[in-house]
């Protein structure tokens, strides 16, 4: 049977002359030349630092780099042989890291021949500007960190490339469900496990004082205690009598300006809330007995009365009150605090004291807060203890609280970079009150508050310029969890253990359940320790005797806890100084002593912030020039040899200057606030008698 164009010719034939077209064009479309299929696309090239167009890829292709193992050596190797093998290839993985660094470093720098197109001024310009830009992105401070990392500890694995990068498993994880019924107690609602951006709605916590109140309370320096009773029982106003209640106690606190090392002013703001349930016992004068005292006074009571009265031991008991003048009250008490505390620039502190809580750190706003400025918040359960005693008019009531639990902070480090911590806080607080009056009605006196708290916590600096450490960021405000050291989003984590203590004394007035009081003086101390993920650590120890006065010695260790040379520093802030000690002050520092009549006395208009730094050495050369003050007479010099051979201190401040046989012992002199308001003239005397300058740094900014 024939066939034509693949069907049977005769069926060809019989169709209509369109189906025979259609069939003659699909049997030439299936005889033509099949194409040639399209070449399949080319895989990308593997991003390298060759190829890298910018520092964050070259970043990321170097952070890539596979890690050097020992899981491919025989097992019955040597330890001391798998050893040296692993760190022959770890000193190769950080040779090819630093080398391919300092490519990309060379590779993408801007230079002066890149803007050869334009005339020399605005090419010079347009390099320093281009220069500079690239110095400040955090991708090429990253691969100049890879430099230094990897050729300075060549045999060192980092540790953020060991970990993986991953978030810390035993972060902190906040649990503020337990003050979510100290909370509701005021209106506001918090889930069992609330995010930070719910904690924070608990600020407004305080905006159920009375109005008025709020921004009188929190002047520089004052503290405002308020106590709402929500529910109790209790017996009779019987001379001896016991009661239980729940109440809610609130309080704020605003600190004077304090001036730091770096010559920044901040005050601390911080506000609380309790929920606390107490039971209490008490015995002494109640207001039926105060009432029949007057009504017999003012003859209001008939003589029947009053003989009925005395001639029952029980009835005149509870009339009269108990045959002794003291009354007083006992009470245990348990519950929950929330509190958060900001460090404050001056000028958001005189916002919040008007009242307007928006110049408030938010920790939901990092890059708003100011540098230096940050917030802490903590969730603690607590318990505690509280007497009070009367006896006529001297009022006599003192408070012990033990909280534990929880807590979380951000504080501004520098124009990039937050500090983020979370962890565990222990607090101890000790309030003392003594003065004239009566506990709940009306009393004036002196209170001595102490703290001491323990804070135990992980901590990252983060980097929000880039999108790695905006990630973290957002990733530690949603679920309290610090991250992993993880460049270059986050520059370094680790662990901070904070021991601080604070000690004020007030003079305060307290009507009816509310209580306020002005700072009398204050001081405080702060032991922070900070161990990084990569070994290193840094030490800081500082106290501030009132507003004006702060020391610090601070001193870091590199990974192998050796101190970093030149690392350790002492120094000394004297706030708002005054100008003519503070002229004495530079002039110990700078007079030619031997050329007295050339020099311009330093002179001063107003109060001066100052601040001195020493080096160990520095500070053994002070001492020296003590010692030879001392030994310039043989009156001083057998008066230095009989303090020193019967370990006696000295007198005054160059005695105990040449009697201090240490570095810190030194600088305990120097930073001894009972010599502060004479510094300047002892130092300037000591000057002119030896002939040596002081030691050390002075920088000096006026206080206006």
């Amino acid at each position: 049977m024939s066939e034509i164009y693949g069907i049977n010719a005769q069926t060809y034939r019989s169709l209509p002359p369109e189906d025979q077209q259609a069939v003659r064009a699909s049997f030439e479309e299936t005889q033509a030349e099949p194409e040639a299929p399209a070449p399949a696309a080319e895989a990308p090239e593997a991003l390298t630092f060759a190829n890298a167009e910018t520092p964050a890829q070259a970043v990321d292709a170097i952070h890539s780099l596979p890690l050097p193992t020992s899981g491919d050596l025989p097992r019955g190797l040597p330890d001391s042989d798998r050893t040296d093998i692993f760190s022959a290839r770890v000193e190769g993985f950080n040779e090819r890291r630093a080398a391919q660094a300092q490519a990309v470093l060379d590779r993408m720098q801007p230079q002066l021949s890149d803007f050869a197109s334009l005339n020399g001024a605005t090419a010079s310009m347009e390099h320093r500007d281009a220069l500079s830009g690239f110095n400040n992105d955090p991708y090429v401070q990253e691969l100049r960190r890879v430099v230094d990392e990897a050729t300075t500890s060549p045999q060192v694995l980092p540790a953020y490339l060991a970990s993986g990068g991953g978030v810390a498993q035993d972060a902190a994880r906040l649990d503020l469900g337990q003050v979510s019924d100290a909370l509701a107690v005021l209106g506001v609602e918090l889930p069992a496990n609330p995010t930070a951006g719910q904690v924070q709605a608990g600020y407004d916590i305080l905006g159920t004082l009375p109005d008025g109140v709020f921004a009188w309370a929190i002047n520089p320096g004052q503290q405002v205690r308020f106590e709402t009773p929500l529910a109790g029982v209790a017996t009779l106003p019987t001379p001896v009598r016991g009661s239980a209640d729940i109440r809610v106690i609130g309080e704020v606190d605003m600190s004077g300006v304090q001036t730091g090392m770096d010559f920044a002013q901040t005050q601390t703001f911080e506000m609380s809330v309790e929920l606390q349930s107490a039971a209490t016992a008490a015995f002494g004068r109640t207001p039926l007995n105060r009432m029949y005292e007057w009504a017999g006074k003012l003859g209001a009571l008939a003589q029947g009365a009053q003989d009925m009265v005395n001639g029952s031991p029980l009835l005149r008991n509870v009339v009269k009150g108990l045959p002794i003048p003291v009354a007083g009250s006992y009470s245990e008490f348990a519950g929950t605090r929330l509190t958060y505390e900001a460090v404050v620039s001056p000028e958001q502190g005189t916002r919040i004291a008007a009242g307007d809580l928006s110049a408030a750190p938010d920790p939901l706003d990092p890059m708003a807060m100011d540098v230096g400025t940050g917030v802490l918040i903590r969730g603690q359960a607590l318990t505690g203890s509280q007497f009070e005693a009367n006896y006529k008019a001297f009022h006599l009531s003192g408070e012990s609280r033990d909280l534990q639990g929880q807590g979380f902070g951000v504080q501004r480090i520098d124009a990039h970079t937050v500090e983020v911590v979370a962890g565990d806080i222990d607090t101890v607080e000790n309030d003392m009150f003594a003065g004239l009056g009566y506990r709940g009605m009306a009393s004036v006196g002196v209170s001595v508050d102490k703290s001491l708290e323990d804070r135990s916590m992980s901590v990252a600096r983060i980097d929000l310029r880039t999108a790695e450490g905006q990630a973290a960021y957002q990733a530690f405000i949603s679920t309290g969890q610090v991250p992993g050291w993880s460049p270059p989003g986050v520059s370094q984590s680790g662990t901070t253990q904070v021991l601080s203590g604070d000690h004020s004394a007030r003079i305060g007035v307290e009507l009816g359940g509310f209580s306020w009081g002005t700072e009398l003086n204050s001081s405080g101390f702060n032991l922070v320790e900070t161990r990084w993920a990569d070994g290193s650590a840094e030490f800081t120890n500082s106290a501030q005797m009132g507003d004006d006065h702060h020391a610090q010695v601070s001193w870091s260790t590199d990974p192998s806890g050796e101190r970093v040379p030149g690392s350790l520093n002492y120094g000394l802030v004297l706030a708002n100084y005054d100008a003519s000690s503070a002229g004495s002050l530079q002039d110990s520092y700078r007079i030619d002593a031997d050329n007295l009549q050339d020099v311009q006395q330093a002179r001063f208009d107003g109060d001066q912030h100052v601040r001195l730094e020493f080096t160990e050495s520095q500070l053994m050369a002070l001492r020296a020039n003590a010692r030879e003050f001392m030994q310039g007479d043989d009156y001083r010099s057998q008066r230095l040899e009989a303090l020193e051979s019967q370990d006696m201190g000295g007198t005054n401040f160059i005695e105990r200057l040449a009697l201090a046989d240490t570095p810190d012992a030194v600088f305990q002199v120097v930073a001894n606030d009972f010599h502060a308001a004479g510094l300047g003239f002892e130092l300037l005397g000591l000057t002119l008698d030896t002939g040596a300058n002081t030691p050390g740094t002075l920088t000096v900014r006026d206080a206006g």
